[in-house]
């Protein structure tokens, strides 16, 4: 029992090197998927925001009903991109 807790103790020291290796590199990695993630989707919202802009623009409205209606466009067209 002793014999097979110290092999396994022994195993893990054998590895920690490369356990650290692997944490270092996620350390990198993983920030930076989701540092680019978070711009991908802010510059989606834009461009939604900005389309939903464009297309209010067709026909007269109130302040209120444009707000309305662009908020509508907007939120359309995020769900069709999902």
């Amino acid at each position: 029992m002793v014999d097979s807790v110290f092999n396994i103790i022994q195993r893990l020291n054998d590895y920690a090197g490369f356990l650290s290796l692997c944490a270092v590199l996620a350390a990198i990695v993983i920030p930076i998927a989701i540092y680019k993630r978070q711009k991908r989707n802010e510059r989606n919202a834009l461009q939604d925001e900005w389309e939903a802009l464009n297309d209010s623009f067709r026909f007269p409205m109130s302040f209120q009903e444009r707000e309305t209606h662009i908020k509508k466009t907007f939120l359309q067209k995020r769900l069709s991109r999902k």
